[in-house]
């Protein structure tokens, strides 16, 4: 069954602007990871850098998820609804949002705390966070339902 032409547009449409957002957020991580002060007094060279690295890892998630957008809606104004880019695209974000949102839970806080030498809790709370794990988590079980989907079109064509 052909997808509608206007579908097709606005995924085409919102491709381009997922593709600008992903590139406007890959500039601010690159500018702000550059800009990051280094200062004497904040320790080691290379417990700052450390630093940087585990504070950049949920940004890495989250613009890999948008990556797999880009690329599912592409596949989408193709017209290819059940095609296994697309399930592979949806697992991709799930991937993506899930690994940058326990990232940003529990691998900010926890190896900030061992980097620096502080003192806290195991977590850092962020309801947003949590929220972003479960749905990436769900995405990646819908990805699940598509590729059943697709084996059942695929199926069904073979019959008729």
């Amino acid at each position: 069954m052909p997808l509608p032409d206007r579908f097709r547009r606005h995924c085409r449409w919102l491709r381009a602007a997922t593709l600008l957002v992903l590139a406007g957020l890959a500039l601010l991580l690159g500018v702000g990871a550059s800009t990051i002060p280094w200062s004497p007094t904040a320790g080691a060279p290379e417990d700052q850098a450390l630093l940087l690295l585990v504070r950049l890892l949920p940004g890495l998630g989250y613009l890999w998820a948008l990556w797999a957008v880009q690329r599912a809606l592409g596949e989408l104004a193709a017209g290819r609804l059940f095609h296994a880019a697309v399930a592979r695209g949806i697992r991709h974000i799930g991937i993506g949002v899930l690994a940058g949102a326990m990232a940003s839970v529990f691998a900010i806080t926890n190896l900030s705390r061992l980097i620096v030498g502080g003192q806290g809790g195991l977590a850092y709370f962020d309801l947003s966070g949590i929220v972003l794990g479960v749905v990436g988590a769900a995405l990646v079980l819908l990805a699940r339902v598509v590729d059943s989907a697709r084996a059942l079109q695929a199926e069904l064509d073979e019959i008729v």
